[in-house]
C-alpha cells in the first residue's frame, strides 16, 4: 500500500522531467576574426586574408561565402570554402579595371539555417598611383637664437620617380617668419635623404613656431608640419661648423671642400674629424683629413679620399669639432657614384636612368653616353630608339630598346642600330642541282635557301622543277654558295640527313644568273662520321623543329640535319675538316611552341660547336608572364620563384609589336631585364618614355608635358586600343651581358665571333593584348618571339 510519501517522490520525479523538457536548446554561435583585419589593394593586385572561427555550438561542416556580391573587378575566394575547422584563407583579387574606392566584403558562415556575418573593409586603389611620403627625425626640434640644428628629412616616392622640390614655410604656407632661415642639401633630392639645416638669427623672437615642410614632384604635393621652439641665446663660450651638406665624389676620386668656423667667445685650436652620422668610424673605402688640424683660425678645407672598391650610393656623415667639453658637429650628405658609358651608332633618341627613379635625355659627348650611377645597387638603364625604313613600298619599324642592368654586370655597352637597307642590290640565282639521285637537297647563299624537292615539277612558277632551285633576292655580293644532299627521309627524329656537300668558296653575285651544281661533281664531297644532337626534355604535344646548321661568316642556312615537324634528337654527319675555315661553326638549334586561343607559349635552345661531336640540351622551363594594363601602364608579371637551369648569364627578355601603328608603320619594344637589376622582383611596369626629362630640365620631373621638350616622337610610343604581340622570355646564355647584349640584335654576324661552347635557351610566354576588345580574329598564329639574330636563327 502506497503512502504518502511515495505519491510525493512520483509527483517529484515526474515534475523533474517536465521541467528538462521545457529546457531551452543552446543557440549556435560564430566569432569572425580577420588577419589583416582590414585590406587594401591596387589594381591587379591579389592579397590573402587568414579567417579564424570561434564556434560555440556549432560542431561540423560551416559553409563559407560572401552575403553579396563584392565590388565591380573585385574577385573573392574561400580556400577552403567549407571547413570542420576552425581556419580558412580568403584570397581577394582586384582585376586592373576594378572600382577604386573604400568598399565592404560581407562574410557568411553558416550552417543550415544558422548563419553569421562579419565586414571585412576594403580598399582599391588606382594602381601605380604616385605618392610621396615625407618624414622627420624631430618633429619638435628647440633651437637657442644664433644657432642651427641639422635635420633629416626623408622622402619615398611611390610608384612615381624625378626630383622632389623641398622648400619649409609656416602651417598656414605664409614664408619663414623674420630670424628664420633654412636650406636644404639637396633642395631637390633624386634619392631618399635631405639635410635641412634650420637656423635662428640671434634677433629672432623667442616663440614657439608652426612650420611645414612643402614637397613638390610635378603636380603632387604633399606637407609635413612640425613644431620649433626658438630659446634665448647662451652666453657661453661655443662655435658652429658650416659647409657645402651635400657634396659627391666619383669612386676612387677625392674631392676638397672648404669648412668655415663661427666662434663666439672662443679662442685656440679646435679638433676636427669625420665620422658617420651614428657617431661610428667611416667606413673601409673612404677616408678624411682635414688642413689645418687642429683648426687655430677660422677656416680649413676637408679632403675626401675614396677607394674603387668604396660601393657606391649615400653616406650619412658628420664633422666633428671639439674643444674641451664644447663639441659641435654638422651633417653632410654624401654621395660616391661611377658612370656608365654607351656607344649606340644610329640611335635616333638616347635616356638613362639611375636607379628606378626617372629617365632623362643623355646627349652624346665625343660619341659615346656618360650616365652618372650613385645608388647602392649600382642599377641603371639604358632607352635606346632606333629606325629603319625598307622595302617598296617602303615601311618603316621604330625599335625601343630598354636595358635595364647593374654595374656589376655591364659598365660599358656597345650597340648600334640596323643600317637602312639599299636599294636595288638584290638578284636571283638559281640553276640546277645534279646528283641528288632522286632524294632531297638543300641550296644556300648568304640568308636564303631553297629546298629542293624530288615531287617538285615547276607548276608553281616561279619555282623550278626538279632538281632546280631557286634562290631570289639575294644581295648582291660575295659569299659562298654551299648545297648538299639529304639521304632518304627517316622518322621519328631525324627527317633529312645530309650526306654530300660541296662548296664554290667566295661566289659573286652581281644580278640576276643561273649557275648549275653537282653534288657527285669533281667540287663536292662525302660528309664523315656520326655524331647525335640529343634534346633531352621535348614536349610531344607541342609543335616545332630541330636543326644542326654549319654556320660560316656569309652563309648562315646550310642545314646538316632537320626534324622538320618535331622538337627531336638528331643524328648528323660533319664537314671533313680540309673543307672548313676559320670561323666556322656548327649549330643546334630546337625549338618548340603550344597554342591556346591567341596566347602562346615557346621554348628555344641553341648550342654553338667548333668541332662536331656528340651533344646535349634541354629546355628550360616556362616562366608564367602575364601582361596587364593596370591604370594607363601596361606591366609584366612572372612566376614568382623561376627555376633556371644550368648556369649562365641569366635575364628576362619582355618583346612587344603592333603593326600598322600609323600606315606603313610598325613598332618594336625590346626590354632586356637583368638579374641583378630585377633582384627578387617578379613584375615590371613598362615605362612611359615620353614623360622623361630634357637634358637640360632641372629638377627632373616627369610629366606628359615634357615630350616637346625631350624630342620623344608620339609613334615611338606603345598605342592604346591596338592589338599588342607580347611576349615575356626567361634567357639564360653562356656570354656575358656586354657581349650578349649587342649580339642579341645584331643584324649581321660580328667580325671573328668565337662561337665555340656558346649556348643559349630561353622559355616564353605571351599572346594578344588588347586593352578594350579584338576587332577582328587573327588569321593566323602568333610567332614564337625572335631573341636571336636571323643569322644566327634563321628558322
Amino acid at each position: 500500500m502506497w503512502g504518502t510519501k511515495h505519491w510525493f517522490y512520483v509527483f517529484g520525479m515526474a515534475l523533474a522531467l517536465l521541467v528538462g523538457c521545457n529546457r531551452p536548446t543552446p543557440q549556435p554561435s560564430v566569432q569572425i576574426t580577420f588577419s589583416p583585419a582590414s585590406l587594401t589593394l591596387q589594381q591587379g593586385e591579389t592579397k590573402e586574408v587568414s579567417l579564424t572561427l570561434e564556434r560555440t555550438n556549432l560542431p561540423g561542416l560551416v559553409v563559407l561565402d560572401l552575403e553579396s556580391p563584392p565590388p565591380t573587378g573585385v574577385r573573392a575566394t574561400f580556400e577552403p570554402n567549407g571547413t570542420e575547422g576552425n581556419t580558412t584563407t580568403l584570397q581577394v583579387q582586384a582585376l586592373g579595371t576594378a572600382a577604386v574606392g573604400d568598399f565592404t566584403l560581407r562574410v557568411r558562415v553558416s550552417q543550415g539555417s544558422f548563419s553569421q556575418t562579419a565586414d571585412l573593409p576594403l580598399r582599391v586603389e588606382q594602381a601605380n598611383a604616385p605618392d610621396l611620403r615625407i618624414s622627420l627625425n624631430n618633429l619638435t626640434p628647440s633651437i637657442r637664437q644664433g644657432q642651427y640644428e641639422d635635420l633629416l628629412v626623408d622622402v619615398q616616392r611611390i610608384n612615381v620617380g624625378g626630383t622632389v622640390v623641398l622648400t619649409l614655410e609656416q602651417q598656414n604656407g605664409s614664408p619663414l617668419p623674420s630670424g628664420l632661415s633654412a636650406t636644404f642639401s639637396p633642395s631637390q633630392p633624386g634619392s631618399t635623404v635631405s639635410i635641412l639645416r634650420l637656423s635662428v638669427a640671434p634677433t629672432a623672437t623667442i616663440s614657439t613656431y608652426p612650420l611645414r615642410i612643402r614637397a613638390t614632384l610635378g603636380t603632387l604635393e604633399r606637407t609635413l608640419p612640425f613644431t620649433l621652439t626658438v630659446l634665448a641665446a647662451s652666453s657661453e663660450s661655443d662655435f658652429q661648423l658650416s659647409l657645402s651638406q651635400y657634396l659627391s665624389v666619383k669612386r676612387g676620386g677625392s674631392l676638397s671642400e672648404p669648412l668655415t668656423i663661427t666662434r663666439t667667445n672662443l679662442a685656440g685650436p679646435i679638433s676636427l674629424s669625420l665620422e658617420q652620422q651614428n657617431g661610428s668610424p667611416l667606413p673601409s673605402g673612404l677616408s678624411a683629413t682635414f688642413a689645418p688640424e687642429p683648426a687655430d683660425g677660422d677656416t680649413a678645407d676637408l679632403i675626401l679620399s675614396t677607394t674603387p672598391s668604396l660601393p657606391l650610393g649615400n653616406y650619412l656623415l658628420r664633422v666633428r669639432g671639439e674643444q674641451g667639453t664644447v663639441v659641435r658637429t654638422a651633417l653632410v650628405l654624401l654621395n660616391v657614384y661611377d658612370e656608365a658609358r654607351l656607344t649606340a651608332s644610329g640611335a635616333a633618341w638616347v635616356a638613362g636612368q639611375d636607379n628606378s627613379g626617372a629617365w632623362q635625355v643623355v646627349a652624346p659627348t665625343v660619341g659615346e653616353y656618360l650616365l652618372r650611377v650613385g645608388n647602392a645597387g649600382g642599377r641603371y638603364g639604358w632607352a635606346v630608339v632606333c629606325s629603319r625604313t625598307e622595302g617598296s613600298p617602303s615601311t618603316t619599324t621604330h625599335q625601343v630598346r630598354v636595358y635595364q642592368l647593374t654595374l656589376g654586370e655591364v659598365r660599358d655597352l656597345s650597340l648600334s642600330c640596323p643600317p637602312a637597307a639599299t636599294p636595288g642590290t638584290f638578284s636571283n640565282l638559281s640553276g640546277q642541282l645534279a646528283g641528288l639521285s632522286g632524294s632531297y637537297g638543300q641550296v644556300a647563299y648568304g640568308i636564303s635557301a631553297d629546298f629542293v624537292d624530288p615531287a617538285r615539277d615547276g607548276s608553281f612558277p616561279p619555282t623550278p622543277a626538279y632538281p632546280g632551285y631557286l634562290l631570289q633576292g639575294v644581295r648582291n655580293g660575295t659569299a659562298h654558295l654551299m648545297a648538299v644532299r639529304y639521304l632518304p627521309p627517316s622518322t621519328p627524329g631525324t627527317l633529312f640527313q645530309a650526306d654530300r656537300a660541296l662548296f664554290e668558296r667566295s661566289y659573286t653575285v652581281s644580278g640576276n644568273q643561273n649557275f648549275n651544281l653537282n653534288l657527285t661533281g669533281p667540287t663536292s664531297f662525302a660528309l664523315e662520321g656520326s655524331y647525335t644532337a640529343t634534346l633531352t626534355n621535348p614536349n610531344p604535344g607541342a609543335e616545332g623543329l630541330s636543326y644542326l646548321a654549319y654556320l660560316t661568316p656569309t652563309t648562315q642556312t646550310l642545314y646538316l640535319a632537320d626534324s622538320q615537324q618535331k622538337a627531336a634528337s638528331l643524328t648528323y654527319r660533319a664537314i671533313p675538316a680540309a673543307q672548313r675555315q676559320a670561323n666556322e661553326f656548327y649549330v643546334f638549334n630546337a625549338r618548340e611552341a603550344t597554342f591556346a586561343g591567341l596566347n602562346l607559349r615557346s621554348r628555344q635552345v641553341v648550342q654553338g660547336l667548333a668541332d662536331p661531336a656528340n651533344l646535349s640540351a634541354g629546355f628550360l622551363n616556362l616562366p608564367g608572364a602575364s601582361l596587364t594594363l593596370l591604370g594607363n601602364q601596361f606591366q609584366a608579371s612572372w612566376s614568382p620563384g623561376y627555376t633556371w637551369l644550368g648556369s649562365g648569364t641569366r635575364l628576362f627578355s619582355l618583346q612587344l609589336a603592333q603593326l600598322a601603328v600609323t600606315p606603313s608603320t610598325n613598332l618594336e619594344w625590346h626590354l632586356h631585364l637583368s638579374q641583378g637589376w630585377l633582384g627578387t622582383a617578379v613584375s615590371y611596369a613598362v615605362p612611359d618614355l615620353s614623360q622623361s626629362c630634357a637634358a637640360t630640365q632641372t629638377p627632373c620631373v616627369p610629366l606628359p608635358s615634357n615630350a616637346p621638350a625631350n624630342g620623344w616622337q608620339a609613334v615611338w610610343s606603345l598605342q592604346r586600343g591596338l592589338e599588342l604581340d607580347w611576349s615575356l622570355s626567361a634567357v639564360q646564355i653562356s656570354l656575358p651581358l656586354p657581349n650578349w647584349l649587342p649580339l642579341a640584335q645584331s643584324s649581321t654576324p660580328p667580325a671573328g665571333i668565337n662561337l665555340d661552347g656558346f649556348s643559349f635557351a630561353a622559355a616564353s610566354d605571351g599572346g594578344i593584348l588588347n586593352p578594350s576588345a579584338l576587332s577582328v580574329q587573327r588569321l593566323q598564329k602568333l610567332g614564337a618571339p625572335r631573341l636571336l639574330p636571323a643569322w644566327l636563327s634563321p628558322r
